[in-house]
Order: C-alpha cells, then structure tokens, then sequence
C-alpha cells in the first residue's frame, strides 16, 4: 500500500502495519508544540507505522515536509462555507483509512466526536476535555509542565515513556531559497537584523503599535541590531506597514510574503526574535533563535511558552485581578485600559532583548 507524504514522496507500507492518528486543529502555535509528540509517536512504533496528522490549513503549514510524518490530512474547519457535509466527508475519509489509535492533544468535542465516528478502536485524550466522552483511555494533563512535555504523557497509556525532545520545524531547500531571496531582495542577506511578529489571532495580546516602535528604535539606538524585519501573515500587513512609518528608516516588512515555515527560514537567519504570545514565538523556538516574548493577558503558567533553551519570558511589572482574562485573552480589554500591555515599558523588552543576545 502506497501512502502519500507531506513532502509528495511515496512511502511502502505494509497492510497490517499500526496505523496512528494524530488530530491537531487548533492554532498554529500548538500545532509547533505537539512536534515533539509526533516524533516520539514515530519512535515509540517504529519506521513500519504510518502516522497521520490531520490538521487546518494552518497546521499543514506547519507540518509540511516533517519526515516523522507519512500523511497530513487537511480539515478546514474556520472555513466559514464549512458545513456537517465537510465533518461527515472528513469521518469518511478517516473511515476507509482504518486507523487503530487516534491520539487527540487538542481538547476539543468536535475532534472526539470525529474520531469516535470513524469507529478507531482506541481514542486516546485528556481527562477534562470537551471530547473526553468519545474517548477509551484518558490521562490527567500535568498543568505544571511545558505543552510539549505534558503531551507526552498521551503514549505512556500505551506502556511507552519517551523523555522529551525539542520542538521542530522542516522548511526545506526551495523555502530556505526563497526566503534568501526576499532577503537579498531588501538588502538583509548580510546585515545583523532582529524579526519582529506584532500580530496576533486575539487582540490583547497585541503589545500596542506605538510601543513596539519604541522597541525598535531603542534596538537600533543601542546598536543590538542593524535592522528589523516585521513578519506575519496578510491580515498583520497594515498593522506591519503603521509599525514601519513611525519607526522610520532600518525596518522592513514581509508580512503577507511569505508562508510558515518560510516566516521560520528568516526567523533563523536573525540575531534575535520579538513577539507577542503567539505562534510565531513558538516558531522562533524550533529554529533555536533567541526569543523574546510578550505576556500580557495570558500567562506562562498554562504552559504554553516558546519551548527552548534561550526564551525570555516579559510580563507586567504590576498584579492585575483581571489576569490572566482567560485561556487564549480576549479580542477587546476586559477594563478598558489594555493594562496588562501597557505596564510593560519598552526598555523592559529592549533590556531582556539585550541578555538574550549576549
């Protein structure tokens, strides 16, 4: 049987070979996250299992081209023309491929239901989850540990105790090309520069405009770097371009230009990473780039901080009630003032750039 890859090769599989599910739809930062899951699913049943992702659009992005993986199934469920008719071709799908094991980090109902639907014997979750009910064996999510590390425990169920690993990323040669040309494109192949992610999915986690054209000009006032490169996808490009007239000279945006793993080429090829509490972060932590990030709504204490060994972590200098004002933050300030974002100064965020890069 011939299963197609993430990266268009063919790969021989034997007909009663263990076939794992592994169902991730939720953003891309989790989606970098659960990579050290996936290779240690890949080492815990060997070269002889297929192990499938089935992901968003997004996810596949992140995804694509990861050796440990021998088939990424694309489940677009913010498609807002998605209808049952697209869950039920989705359960199908899954049905014809007869799956043994679904592993389910994402705690979602939706998922469990999916999985239960396609009648795979052994579904596998998170004691509390949304989808728990669909579930036939379930383990208790350790909240004092990193999102990587307490994902592990999902194959322990199964007698396996892998010991973590870091995350990772797999952009290949024609990516790794194209991001050297929209460096050589706006004079950056050779200069000392930092990459910016002022975006987010929710919007307080957004550190204010204004202020991260403050940080940058202080990076370039105290020589760290030579230049700024914002990134992001298409819906961050205006916010990238207000960022780019006040902070004047030096900085360059790419934001809309190029895809994930992309984004995560450039994100290497920089002295240091700056961003807000969001995938991008957690990119910047597969390709072992220093990273700073911005907590202002959210907390580390969920877990699900930039997993790597030079990541700062900055916060508000002040207790606020409101915080964290819930798991992912809100489109809109809760109080009003943004208080959270706004307490932390720029020289707070410059000062930490600065250790990191020592």
């Amino acid at each position: 049987m011939k299963i197609l890859l993430a990266n268009g090769l063919k790969k021989v599989k034997l007909r009663n070979t263990m076939r794992i599910l592994i169902i991730q739809t939720a953003f891309i930062g989790d989606c970098v996250l659960t990579t050290p899951f996936i290779r240690r699913t890949r080492e815990a049943y060997g070269e002889d299992a297929v192990v499938a992702v089935l992901t968003t659009p997004d996810g596949k992005g992140v995804f694509d081209g990861n050796p440990n993986i021998d088939e990424i199934i694309v489940y677009d469920k913010r498609n807002s023309d998605a209808r049952l008719s697209t869950h039920f071709g989705v359960v199908n799908d899954l049905l014809a491929r007869k799956f043994d094991i679904a592993f389910l980090p994402h705690r979602s109902f939706r998922t469990g239901l999916m999985a239960m639907m396609a009648r795979i014997p052994e579904r596998v979750g998170f004691t509390k989850s949304g989808g728990s009910i669909f579930y036939t064996k379930s383990v208790q999510k350790q909240m004092d540990l990193p999102e990587p590390e307490r994902l592990l425990d999902l194959i322990t169920v199964f007698g396996h105790r892998p010991k973590p690993c870091p995350l990772e990323v797999f952009p290949g040669k024609a990516r790794e090309k194209k991001a050297e040309e929209l460096l050589a494109k706006i004079g950056l192949a050779d200069k000392r520069f930092v990459t910016v992610a002022p975006g987010s999915v929710w919007g307080t986690k957004r550190y204010p405009t204004d202020l991260f054209v403050e940080v940058i000009r202080g990076l370039f006032k105290e020589k760290l770097v030579e230049n700024a490169i914002l990134l992001g996808g298409e819906s961050d490009a205006d916010l990238c371009d207000k960022i780019i007239a006040k902070a004047g000279s030096g900085t360059f945006s790419l934001a809309g230009e190029t895809d994930i793993l992309t984004s995560a080429v450039i994100i290497s090829k920089s002295k240091l990473f700056i961003g807000n509490d969001s995938g991008p972060s957690h990119l910047a932590a597969a390709v072992g780039t220093p990273v700073v990030t911005i907590f202002g709504p959210t907390i580390p204490e969920f877990g699900f901080i930039p997993y790597g060994d030079n990541v700062t972590i900055v916060e508000p200098p002040i207790e606020l009630k409101c915080r964290p004002c819930s798991p992912h933050g809100k489109m809109d300030c809760p109080r009003g003032d943004h208080a959270c974002m706004m307490s932390i100064f720029p020289d707070k965020i410059i000062g930490a750039a600065a250790r990191a890069l020592q």
